[in-house]
């Protein structure tokens, strides 16, 4: 299934399209779908009014971000999914989430900074322990992003070696 992102209007930064296949979401800057498809209404959603869904498909993303849905073959079904053993989040620079995160709240890695469109700037770490990831869910919902691995923010936590890793024992607010 997928559907076009809103927050990309607000931070072009952030990949346009919302890609969602096995219970995990992807945001790509492209989708080409290479099979047929139907819609999906729900005008209940107050975030998604529809998106396109699109049944026994194999979903492949490319290193440019640009996701395809082709037929799923007999062999693709006998795949594993991959799983992660951390979750990686961005969340806003001095916000409630960042201030946990310092005050180790919860189990991370190490915290680096990035600036992102219109010169906001965000955190982005990857939180160690699941039942954490949940409770951060519950407690901080809408202060944080989870980010998967075709992300461009994901990869460039790994490789960019200019930004400015961050810890503090204590938060001074501004």
């Amino acid at each position: 299934m997928f559907h076009f992102n809103k927050k990309h209007l607000e931070d072009p930064t952030i990949p346009m399209w919302v890609v969602k296949s096995h219970g995990v979401t992807f945001y790509v800057n492209h989708v080409t779908a290479e099979i047929p498809w139907t819609t999906k209404e729900t005008p209940d959603n107050e975030h998604t009014k529809g998106s396109l869904k699109f049944k026994r498909c194999k979903l492949t993303i490319d290193e440019d971000n640009c996701a395809t849905l082709s037929k799923l073959k007999l062999l693709d079904r006998k795949l594993p999914t991959p799983k992660r053993v951390f979750t990686r989040i961005i969340t806003a620079y001095n916000g409630k989430l960042h201030k946990a995160l310092l005050a180790k709240e919860f189990s991370h890695s190490k915290i680096k900074n990035v600036s992102g469109g219109c010169g906001t700037s965000y955190i982005i770490c990857d939180l160690l322990d699941e039942k954490e990831v949940t409770f951060a869910s519950i407690k901080y919902g809408g202060d944080f992003r989870i980010l998967q691995p075709n992300e461009g923010y994901y990869k460039l936590y790994d490789t960019s070696k200019d930004w400015i890793e961050e810890e503090y024992d204590e938060f001074e607010d501004e």
